[in-house]
């Protein structure tokens, strides 16, 4: 199978990789280009379900979304996909490959102040370790980071944030739970070229970690966090966003502050893709603890080809200027 995304293309091969380099004809109109990594198109299958298709290194991946009542906008492109995960019955399912994946197989995701080289690791819950609609936020955390600052990047997944704030040049502690999304953020690092960057590498349980920090007397400038709806540390340590955020983030605001009532110098970021936490609880959730005029929220999103927004989760951030 020749993975192409338009038939007046040369084969995927013979075409150079990045996020600089349009996957349709470089003539057709504004419309009809989209770019490497992207999001192709998206809608309903023949069953009804929800899909979504993204290009990521060339490679086109055919993968499910929550939001099935959308119609397709680039059918023929869907033939063309040759990574194709299938739900299963429980939390995992099948991937299937039609044809040869790159090795390593990587995405250049320019910034600012640098190019940040992600791995694409198909997992079986359907993850693939790269989050597109989270690019803008490591935009934004490459603007408002002041180098030299103290920055803490909990439930940091493969990296992205942390390695965007590194790239800004502060110093940065990466805390996660898995051994093995840690070694992938080190490879993530190594590939964009910042194995040398101020980086610490912690694996660990988010609260446990916050909680002797504080008993140390440590403080940030700023901190980054994406906590899943539920999960557990290395050691067992249950957490449940319903019942365990709103706590640690008031010990974020005293880690992060010389007193309560004064802004962190550094910015505070907070994601997430949990269905009942939207933008605006995430916004009262830092307000709460923050007390500042400069937070601004809304939602996680990414366009296809056809322009169209798609809604993969919610931001509330506080900025420091």
């Amino acid at each position: 199978m020749t993975l192409v995304c338009d038939r007046r293309l040369p084969p995927v091969s013979e075409r150079p990789c990045g996020p600089q380099y349009a996957a349709t004809d470089m003539n057709a109109p504004a419309s009809e280009k989209f770019r490497d990594p992207s999001l192709v198109d998206f809608g309903a299958d023949t069953a009804g379900y929800g899909r979504r298709l993204e290009l990521l290194g060339n490679v086109l991946v055919d993968r499910p979304l929550l939001q099935p009542d959308l119609p397709r906008r680039r059918t023929a492109h869907w033939n063309d996909a040759a990574a194709i995960y299938e739900a299963g019955t429980g939390r995992s399912g099948t991937w299937r490959f039609t044809a040869p994946l790159p090795d390593p197989w990587r995405v250049a995701v320019p910034l600012s102040t640098a190019t940040v080289s992600l791995e694409v690791r198909p997992a079986p819950s359907g993850q693939i370790g790269v989050f597109l609609e989270q690019a803008a936020q490591w935009e934004w955390l490459t603007r408002e980071t002041p180098a030299g600052a103290t920055m803490l990047s909990l439930f940091a997944h493969s990296g992205a944030a942390t390695l965007a704030m590194a790239a800004a040049g502060a110093n940065v502690v990466h805390v996660d739970a898995s051994r093995q999304a840690i070694a992938l953020a080190r490879r993530n690092a190594e590939a964009s070229g910042l194995a040398a960057a101020a980086i610490r590498w912690v694996c660990e349980d988010a609260r446990t970690f916050v909680a002797r920090e504080l008993r140390r007397g440590t403080r940030y400038d700023g901190v980054v966090l994406d906590p899943p709806s539920w999960g557990h540390g290395p050691r067992g340590q249950a957490f449940a966003i319903d019942r365990d955020l709103l706590p640690l983030v008031a010990d974020l605001a005293e880690l992060t502050a010389e007193t309560k009532a004064h802004a962190p110098r550094g910015p505070v970021l907070l994601t997430c893709h949990s269905l009942r936490w939207q933008h605006r609880r995430l916004h009262d959730t830092l307000a709460a603890v923050f007390r500042s005029e400069r937070i601004e929220s809304g939602p996680l999103t990414c366009s296809d080809a056809a322009g169209r927004p798609l809604e993969l989760g919610d931001f509330a951030r506080l900025s420091p200027h």
